[in-house]
């Protein structure tokens, strides 16, 4: 799972720091704040085997936390955001949405091995 959630972390970092390439917005770097914690818990876990386990459950609240952020805002108000905005929201619900759904499906595979 710390490979993967590298995978989803450099995605999302690409995400705002292409978003802010584009539009010129800080705001529009949101995605890779949580790119960037999911890529030091990932780095983390490859590190020690030890706490793999307390970090990958950490790297999931990002996760949900990277989930609902972007589900909230589109929800209150989505009509009034420029595309890229619209695009971007969309981009991080379902990277950190794909990822969250990967650590619960690993969790229960993990739980039931054990």
């Amino acid at each position: 799972m710390p490979k993967s959630t590298l995978v989803f972390a450099a995605l999302l970092i690409t995400l705002g720091v292409g978003a802010f390439l584009w539009s010129g917005s800080r705001t529009a770097l949101l995605p890779a704040y949580p790119g960037l914690v999911l890529a030091i818990l990932g780095g983390l876990a490859l590190a020690f085997e030890g706490g793999r386990r307390h970090l990958m459950h950490v790297a999931a609240v990002v996760a949900l936390l990277g989930t609902l952020a972007p589900a909230a805002t589109l929800g209150i108000r989505a009509a009034q955001m420029s595309s890229l905005a619209l695009m971007v929201n969309i981009g991080m619900l379902v990277l950190c949405g794909g990822l969250l759904a990967l650590m619960v499906r690993s969790f229960v595979a993990a739980r039931r091995t054990a």
